[in-house]
Order: C-alpha cells, then sequence, then structure tokens
C-alpha cells in the first residue's frame, strides 16, 4: 500500500468516527505536506529518517513551533490507526519528540465593554429577510459566550440535547458528551429564538427533516460551521471589535478565562470545557492580566485569614 492510500483510509476512519471539521482538515493539510515531502512511497519504505526529515522540513521553512507539533501529531495520529488495522508494527511518528513551543499566541479575549456589546447586538437585514436571522445570530453570539462551545458542537446541537436547565452536547471534539447549564439570561434568548423560528417556519411553509436541529439557515437548513464564522465576524465588525478578535473560538477562549476569574475552580472549568486534559484547560490562564491575578488574590491573604482560621 502507498502512503497516500494508507492516507485517504485514515481519513476516512476519522470521518466514520466523528472527528470534527476542523480536525479532519488539519490532518488532511499536515498529511498531505508529508506525502508529497517523501514523495511516492510505499508505506513500509518510510523509516524514521523521513520523519525526522520532515520535522528539519517544516523547521527550516519557519513554521511556528505549535504548528510543528501539529504536523508530527497528524502522523502519530495515522501510524496509531495503522497499528490498529496491522498494516504496521511501529509509531515512527514517535521518532520526533514534540517541542515544548514557547512562541505560542498570547490569549486576548473579549473585554467585558466587548462582551456587553456582542450580547446586545442585532443584525440588521434587509426588507426581503425575516427577522428570525437577526433574532438566531443574536443568540448565536450570546450561546457561544454563555456555554463556551466550539463551532461545529453548535451547528450538531438538536433540539432533544436541551433539557430543562441545562444543554448536553453530544458532538464534540474528544467523543466525549458534556452539559453545560442554561443561565436565565441566556434562557430567556432561547425562548425568544424558539418563538421566532416556529413563526418563520410556519408562515413559510418550511418543513425539513434538519429541523432536528436546533440552529437552522433561513430555508431550513443545517448550519455550517462556516456560518458561524460569517455570524461572528459580522457582528465584530459592526462593533467595531478588532478583526484579530473576531473568530468563533475567541467565545471559548472568554468563557474559560471569565468562568476561571469568576469560579477559581480550574477542575470546574476544565469539566465545563470538555477538556481531556487540565493542562490545556490552564493555557487559558495566560488570558489573565496581571491585575486580574491581583483582583483574584484579594481576601486570600495567608496574614489577614489568620484569625477567621480559630485556634
Amino acid at each position: 500500500m502507498k502512503l497516500k492510500d494508507a492516507i485517504e483510509e485514515f481519513l476516512l476512519e476519522l470521518d466514520i468516527r466523528g472527528a470534527s471539521d476542523g480536525t479532519k482538515t488539519t490532518f488532511r493539510n499536515a498529511l498531505n505536506i508529508f506525502n508529497d515531502f517523501v514523495g511516492e512511497i510505499e508505506l513500509k519504505e518510510i523509516k524514521a529518517i523521513h520523519i525526522k526529515g520532515f520535522a528539519k522540513f517544516n523547521k527550516d521553512r519557519g513554521l511556528k513551533q505549535k504548528t510543528q507539533n501539529i504536523y508530527i501529531s497528524a502522523i502519530r495520529a495515522l501510524y496509531t490507526y495503522l497499528i490498529e488495522e496491522e498494516m504496521v508494527t511501529k509509531n515512527l511518528g514517535f521518532s520526533v519528540k514534540l517541542l515544548n513551543a514557547t512562541d505560542k499566541k498570547e490569549i486576548e479575549v473579549f473585554t467585558n465593554e466587548e462582551i456587553k456589546k456582542l450580547t446586545k447586538y442585532k443584525r440588521k437585514f434587509n426588507i426581503k429577510e425575516s427577522p428570525y436571522i437577526a433574532v438566531r445570530d443574536n443568540l448565536i453570539i450570546n450561546f457561544l459566550l454563555d456555554t463556551g462551545c466550539r463551532n461545529h458542537e453548535l451547528t450538531n446541537l438538536k433540539r432533544n440535547d436541551i433539557e430543562d436547565g441545562y444543554i448536553f452536547f453530544k458532538v464534540t471534539k474528544n467523543s466525549k458528551p458534556r452539559i453545560v447549564p442554561i443561565s436565565k439570561k441566556l434562557k430567556k434568548n432561547m425562548l425568544k429564538f424558539e418563538r421566532a423560528k416556529k413563526e418563520h417556519f410556519e408562515k413559510n411553509g418550511i418543513t425539513n427533516k434538519m429541523q432536528d436541529y436546533y440552529f437552522l439557515s433561513k430555508s431550513g437548513g443545517k448550519l455550517f460551521t462556516s456560518n458561524i464564522g460569517q455570524v461572528v465576524h459580522k457582528a465584530c465588525f459592526g462593533l467595531d471589535i478588532p478583526e484579530h478578535k473576531a473568530y468563533p473560538h475567541n467565545f471559548r477562549h472568554t468563557f474559560a478565562v471569565n468562568m476561571l476569574k469568576n469560579t477559581r475552580d480550574v477542575y470546574l472549568v476544565s469539566k465545563l470545557l470538555g477538556h481531556c486534559n487540565i493542562n490545556i484547560t490552564e493555557d487559558y490562564l495566560k488570558g489573565i492580566t496581571k491585575l486580574d491575578i491581583i483582583e483574584l488574590a484579594k481576601g486570600y491573604s495567608i496574614l489577614d485569614n489568620l484569625e477567621k482560621g480559630g485556634k
């Protein structure tokens, strides 16, 4: 079997296992570049020297350390699958160590003022469009802020995933379902959206099996992750929020940082975010400023609390 055929089979397996669009795209790009690097070659002919050469190639072309790690992780994932299928016996991806990335981008989340503007966002629409779109887009923005959900978790959310008081995200990055509570303000926005959606579909005679999904297009179709990106970009642009903040995952960053500040509990936030490793959650601590740290530490002085602890 040639390497390119093994890659295609692996990517198909990712699809079967329900991997996110982002994961599939990232792995496809990385592995296709690896295939181009080694050329037309049989899988059994690949050696550790090829992996090491590819790592050097990525370093020499100036890729960020985090990106270099992604390429090696993609190769490791490919070989893990190949071992499962008994096509190979050794994971050559581990012939190269992952870098201790020191060039990670600092997390810059939305400020409180920007959050306030976002929650009140109302998309402008022309006379041909339904008010449903404005209500839907407002809820999408509030939903991202208040649940910390990933882009694809939102697009794959179904009506029966929403219970009284909580949301059950079943389609997640690591395939581990997670639960997030519904706040009172979010519940209010959801009720407005559900009324607008019902009125819009009944008025326009729209019936579609895709209505099992919670967020729908104007014509009743399922939304794609690119649609959410457009909603976010349009909202940030209209509210004069810097473009470098205008991406869906920054709402997740903002959720994480604010939950850490409000709860002071990294384990709880890790569970809410659905992280499989608390180290991932700790990365969000970089979004907490020096002033935040000072405020968080107030009231926790050892000396000031000596008397409170009793004898």
